[in-house]
């Protein structure tokens, strides 16, 4: 866990939405003239990780254009098994890092203080390592110095933190994050990096010959993060998708974090001494470009459509709060509906599909790319806008439940919005497809 402690003078109070609440110390010799590290909390409070650049690259305007270039890319990094980052931008001169906070510690750290995992949590973290890997190479990135020090274990399950390399890779290659990945997953079989095939022997009998192959001197003998975590997956569910699958399976290796971070001015109970080495994925992970997944759809307020509305029969008496049980979905609605959903603020869009059966109380909802799936009851139809209540059934670490509203535009055109109290409103048209 990051070692936290009160802004300093001088130090900024805010960046973007962000308020700072102190400062993390530099750790293991970690050069700090680089980047500046926070503690920060969101407007509903949450916990979050800020970075700044260190002051030359803050005058560099080529620096600078590079970092938001990076940061675009890196948008595209799918959700899972991986620390996201939420936000990212240049205020003034000087570009900030907005990451989720991770609570947890290292693989490094559990497996010194510990000994080897169970048999059960190698397996599990094998699955969640490949997914994160995974999910950077299908953005067109690599980790590049992937180790146990750079995997988190929380209390969703492994987290990959620590990765921005574009290409040209040089050294680090997708093939080398798999030669990574193996030792890792030895590492945690066995408690030490493997030195030979004998090391392989701790490592699960369905495992071994997987990591030996990614061990392969060669590496174009040793196969692609999607070929390896599909291999890993095999007889799992994967109707809700690779990535999606492989976290599910990862969660076997979660664990609960032992402690949060002390609030700035809290005196701080040492332990053995020294600094966790915990904390070296603070560091890490908000000096590099992670994803910008921010697959949460609150949002609130109205969404301006277009085209004449096309009236619904009204099903809401008297202007009264929401229905608490459901209503049937008006028949003119029957079948299935898909789009893009947009939001602005971070930046984000994500593809989704609406079952509706007419005459029935419930629908459905998925968000394919990030492998969500939700329940939809409709609670309020007055003229040409309905309110679904939406429940997620799958999914649950990638998106939330919350209201959704549907504007019927024409016969075949609906402007759906997810509501919420604050902040952008992700909203898009869907289509009539069948």
């Amino acid at each position: 866990m990051p070692n936290v402690t009160p802004l300093r003078p001088g130090d900024p109070r805010r960046v973007g939405r962000y308020r700072l609440t102190g400062r993390v110390d530099d750790f293991a010799g970690e050069d700090t003239s680089r980047q500046d590290i926070f503690l920060a909390q969101r407007v509903d409070g949450g916990m979050v990780m800020a970075a700044f650049p260190g002051t030359g690259r803050a005058d560099d305007a080529a620096a600078r254009d590079r970092f938001v270039a990076e940061a675009r890319v890196a948008r595209n990094i799918p959700p899972f098994c991986v620390a996201r980052i939420l936000d990212a931008g240049v205020e003034g001169s000087q570009p900030y890092l907005i990451t989720e906070f991770v609570a947890g510690s290292t693989l490094a750290e559990v497996v010194n203080g510990a000994g080897p995992l169970p048999v059960a949590e190698v397996q599990a973290l094998a699955a969640g390592c490949a997914t994160g890997i995974a999910s950077i190479h299908q953005a067109g990135l690599v980790h590049g110095q992937f180790s146990p020090d750079m995997l988190v274990l929380g209390r969703d399950g492994p987290r990959v933190v620590h990765f921005s390399t574009p290409p040209p890779y040089g050294a680090a290659t997708p093939a080398a994050d798999i030669l990574a990945w193996a030792q890792v997953v030895a590492f945690a079989a066995a408690g030490h990096l493997p030195a030979s095939a004998r090391d392989l022997a701790a490592l699960p009998d369905d495992l071994r010959p997987v990591v030996a192959d990614c061990l392969s001197p060669d590496p174009v003998a040793r196969p692609h993060a999607r070929a390896l975590l599909t291999g890993l997956l095999s007889g799992d569910d994967l109707s809700a998708g690779l990535l999606a699958a492989g976290a599910r399976r990862s969660r076997m290796a979660a664990r609960a974090p032992a402690a949060v971070p002390p609030a700035p001015g809290e005196e701080q109970q040492p332990r053995g001494g020294g600094r966790s080495r915990a904390a070296l994925w603070a560091a890490g992970c908000l000096a590099c470009i992670v994803a910008i997944a921010a697959a949460v759809f609150f949002i609130t307020g109205p969404h301006p459509g277009t085209g004449a509305p096309v009236p619904v029969q009204d099903t809401t008496t008297g202007g009264g709060p929401l229905a608490k049980a459901n209503l049937p979905i008006p028949r003119q609605l029957n079948g299935t509906w898909s789009g893009t959903i947009h939001q602005t603020n971070p930046s984000l869009s994500v593809a989704v599909r609406l079952t509706l059966p007419g005459g029935s109380t419930r629908g459905t909802l998925a968000y394919p790319q990030i492998g969500c799936t939700g329940r939809l009851g409709l609670v309020s139809a007055r003229h040409s806008v309905l309110i679904f209540r939406l429940a997620i059934t799958s999914g649950q670490d990638n998106c939330v439940p919350g209201m959704v509203r549907l504007a019927v535009r024409s016969q075949r055109t609906l402007t759906f919005t997810f509501l919420r109290r604050g902040g952008s409103n992700p909203a898009g048209n869907l289509t009539r497809q069948s």
